[in-house]
C-alpha cells in the first residue's frame, strides 16, 4: 500500500494499534522526479481489519517541519483504513491519561534508559530510548522532554529516529565549552551509539559511537556522519563522556562486552585512544564515572554500571582501580541504567529508568524522582547517599487534605496528587512498622532489617529510624535514614490509601507536592 501526500504542517502522525503485528513502514521524500530518499523505516504494529474505521489506540508524532511544502511517499503492508488514518497536522493536544505527576513518564509509547541528561540555560533536559510507535521495545529514538525544577517535565518533540546506521541507543550530552568540531560555544554536543544491525536498515553493520549537535539549546538534533569512535567490539555501547581538569582531556567510558569496560581519552572529541579496560563484577552496560564528596567533605571516586552496582575506587584520567567489591545502589531490580547530569556545579543528580510494565496505558515505562548523589564513609570503606533532589521539599506544602485518625491517614486526592510522608521512629518503640499505602502492603522488622512489600522481601539492614516514602500513582519510593537505602516499588493501585503505624511508634509529618 502506499500513498503520497504533501507536507503542509510541522507533524506527520501514525496510527498506533498497541500490541498487534508490527510492519515496516518506509517514508521518502520525493526530491526530484524519479529519485527518492528514505528519511524513516520504522516497525508499526497493524491491526488486519477491512472495516472503514480503524482501531487506533493513539497517533504516534513524528516531527516534518524540515519538509514543509514537499511531498512525501509512504509504504507499508496495512489496510486502506490503517492509510487514510495518517495525518499531517500541527500538534495535537497531549495524551490526558492519568499517570504520575512528578515521576516523568512519556504521553504514549515505550521509554527505557535515560539519556544526555544535562542543565543549559537554566533548563533540565532528559533525552531518553523511546519507542513512539508501540507501547513494547522497538525502533530506538531519542526522546526529549524539559523541567526548570526537576519534577515537573514537558515532553517535547523526539530528536533522533533509527537510521541507516542503526537504531539510536544509549548515550550522554556535554557543553561545547572549548569550541570543539568547529562549533560555536554554545553548542551542546551529544554521543550515542548507533546501534548497527538492529533494524532492517542497518543490517550487515556493527555498533559505533557517534556525535549529534544542537544549536537551539537541545530542541533539534543534527548528527554528524562519521563515528568518533569504531567498533571495538560487536556490541559496544552507551557512551558517557567527561572532561578530565586535571589531565587537560575529554574521558569516555564504555560498555565493550560481558562485564568489560573501557576508558577512552581525546584532545578533540574526534580521535579517541584508550587507556584502559577492565573487568568488574556483575556489571554491564551504562557506565558512569562519578566523584562525590561526604557531608564531611571527602571525596571518592565510584564507577556505576545499569543495575546500580557501584565500585569504590581511584581515577587518575587514565585508569580506573577498584578498591573493594560491588555495591548496590538500589534494594531490588526495578531501577535501572541511571545516569547523572552534565552541567550542575553544586551536586551530582541522577536519574534511573523504572522498569515498569504496561497496565494497560498507553505508556511503558517511568523514570525515578531524581537524586543527589554523596557518599558516606562506613565500615569498608565508602558507600553511595541517595537523598531526593532539594526542590522536591521546596515544592511540598503541608497535607491539610489528609489527617491522620487511629493511625489512618485519610482524604481525598481528587488531583491525584504525589505525596511525601515522613516518619521518625520514637527510640523506645520496639516492635514492627506496618504501612498499607495504594492497595499494597509494606514491612520492616528493625530486629531482622527485613523489609516486605506484598509477596516480597528484602534484607535491608537493622535498626533503621528514618524514613521517607514518595508516593505518586502506582510508584512509591522509600530512603531509609537520610539515604543510605533507596527501594522503589510498584503499588497495586493508583488511588491514595493510606494506613500508618500507631502514633505510640513513630512521628510523622505528610506533604503533597504542589
Amino acid at each position: 500500500m502506499e500513498r503520497k501526500m504533501k507536507i503542509t504542517q510541522r507533524y506527520l502522525y501514525i496510527p498506533i494499534c498497541a500490541g498487534k503485528e508490527e510492519r515496516t513502514l518506509k517514508i521518502y521524500l520525493e526530491q526530484e522526479e524519479a529519485f527518492r530518499k528514505k528519511i524513516h523505516e520504522i516497525m508499526v504494529p497493524v491491526a488486519d481489519t477491512e472495516a472503514s474505521a480503524y482501531p487506533c489506540d493513539y497517533f504516534a508524532e513524528i516531527p516534518v517541519g524540515a519538509y514543509l511544502d514537499k511531498e512525501i511517499l509512504i509504504r507499508i503492508d496495512a489496510p486502506e483504513a490503517f492509510m487514510e488514518q495518517i495525518k499531517n497536522e500541527d500538534r495535537q493536544e497531549l495524551s490526558k491519561e492519568h499517570r504520575p505527576q512528578i515521576h516523568f513518564t512519556a504521553d504514549t509509547g515505550w521509554t527505557n534508559d535515560p539519556n544526555g541528561l544535562i542543565l543549559a540555560d537554566g533548563i533540565y533536559h532528559l533525552y531518553f530510548q523511546y519507542n513512539p510507535f508501540n507501547t513494547s521495545w522497538e525502533n530506538m529514538s531519542w526522546g526529549h522532554a524539559v523541567s526548570t525544577d526537576l519534577l515537573h517535565w514537558k515532553q517535547e518533540d523526539t530528536v533522533m529516529f533509527p537510521d541507516e546506521s542503526g537504531t539510536m541507543f544509549s548515550g550522554c550530552a556535554i557543553t561545547n565549552e572549548r569550541e570543539m568540531l568547529g562549533l560555536p560555544k554554545d553548542a551542546l554536543l551529544f554521543f550515542y551509539t548507533a546501534a548497527g544491525g538492529a533494524n532492517k536498515w542497518s543490517k550487515g553493520l556493527e555498533f559505533t559511537q557517534k556525535i549529534a549537535y544542537s544549536l537551539d539549546g537541545g530542541r533539534t538534533l543534527t548528527k554528524m556522519p562519521i563515528p568518533c569512535l569504531p567498533t571495538i567490539e560487536k556490541e559496544n555501547r552507551d557512551p558517557k563522556v567527561y572532561w578530565h581538569e586535571e589531565t587537560q582531556a575529554y574521558v569516555m567510558a564504555l560498555f565493550l562486552e560481558k562485564n568489560d569496560f573501557a576508558i577512552f581519552r581525546s584532545k578533540d572529541l574526534l580521535h579517541w585512544e584508550q587507556s584502559d579496560r577492565f573487568t568488574l563484577e556483575d556489571a554491564w552496560e551504562c557506565p558512569d564515572l562519578l566523584r562525590l564528596t561526604s557531608d564531611e567533605r571527602e571525596t571518592c571516586w565510584f564507577f556505576w554500571s545499569a543495575d546500580g552496582f557501584y565500585y569504590q575506587g581511584e581515577f587518575d584520567g587514565y585508569k580506573f582501580r577498584t578498591q573493594g567489591k560491588k555495591q548496590k545502589a538500589y534494594i531490588n531490580e526495578l531501577p535501572y541504567a541511571a545516569q547523572t547530569y552534565f552541567g550542575v556545579a553544586d551536586r551530582v543528580i541522577s536519574i534511573p529508568w523504572l522498569r515498569m510494565k504496561n497496565d494497560g496505558r498507553m505508556f511503558t515505562g517511568a523514570y525515578g524522582i531524581p537524586v543527589e548523589l554523596t557518599c558516606k564513609k562506613a565500615e569498608n570503606g565508602f558507600i553511595l547517599i541517595q537523598r531526593p533532589v532539594r526542590e522536591l521539599m521546596q515544592q511540598a506544602k503541608q497535607c491539610d487534605a489528609l489527617r491522620i485518625e487511629s493511625g489512618d491517614l485519610a482524604g481525598q486526592n481528587e488531583n491525584k496528587k504525589a505525596f511525601v510522608l515522613e516518619m521518625l521512629a520514637k527510640e523506645d518503640y520496639e516492635g514492627s512498622y506496618v504501612w498499607e499505602v495504594n492497595g499494597s502492603t509494606i514491612e520492616y522488622q528493625p530486629q531482622s532489617g527485613q523489609l516486605s512489600v506484598d509477596e516480597d522481601n528484602y534484607q535491608i539492614g537493622c535498626g533503621y529510624k528514618e524514613f521517607l516514602f514518595l508516593i505518586d500513582d502506582r510508584i512509591l519510593e522509600v530512603f531509609f535514614d537520610g539515604g543510605v537505602q533507596l527501594g522503589t516499588f510498584v503499588l497495586k493501585t493508583a488511588d491514595i490509601q493510606l494506613k500508618i503505624p500507631h502514633e505510640a511508634a513513630a512521628q510523622y509529618a505528610v506533604y503533597e507536592i504542589l
